[in-house]
């Protein structure tokens, strides 16, 4: 069964512009381990690791949350909790090298600004052991099991990637749906 979901944010244009503009207010900041030999992450502008309620995760999730219930709906749960929410903002040579998200049951990602289709997340598939990326584009929003691998490959060009990201899990199914299905 494949549990990623990729949907279109309808109004996109509208939610980018403001979202964009709420972006630019909030403190943020570098995120790198460049002082690491094991190097694995750098990105110019984020707000991760910063548990605060900035006005732009307000506006993302009164317009993003319809698009986690079609995920409920799929599954036939009744309840749902989003963990927390955070942008990046990556520039020339920022990258976020392979990862998982844990104390989830699924990840996002909210494509706010993606220049070039190149740059969209690449995901490991482990039954067939390669590098898959999704037909994704700016605008849509892509919902998978956390435990899957993932990276942002590194920007190469003088476009800036911005991204929207939420940890979600499932907290209970609807029982109904599946003893109708069972007996």
């Amino acid at each position: 069964m494949n549990l990623t979901k990729i949907q279109k944010v309808k109004n996109h244009t509208d939610i980018k512009n403001n979202l964009l503009k709420l972006i630019s207010k909030t403190p943020g900041k570098k995120w790198t381990n460049s002082d690491k030999t094991d190097l694995d992450y750098d990105v110019t502008f984020t707000d991760w690791e910063v548990n605060q309620e900035y006005d732009y995760k307000k506006y993302y999730l009164k317009q993003i949350y319809p698009y986690f219930e079609n995920m409920e709906k799929f599954i036939n749960c009744c309840r749902s909790i989003i963990h927390n929410v955070w942008f990046h903002q990556y520039h020339k040579n920022d990258f976020h090298d392979w990862h998982i998200h844990a104390g989830c049951q699924f990840a996002s990602v909210y494509y706010l600004e993606l220049p070039n289709k190149k740059y969209s997340t690449e995901f490991y598939d482990f039954e067939n052991k390669k590098i898959i990326r999704y037909d994704i584009e700016e605008g849509d929003i892509i919902i998978f099991p956390s435990y899957i691998p993932h990276r942002a490959s590194k920007i190469l060009d003088n476009k800036r990637k911005t991204i929207i990201s939420a940890n979600y899990s499932l907290q209970l199914l609807d029982k109904k749906f599946y003893e109708e299905r069972v007996s």
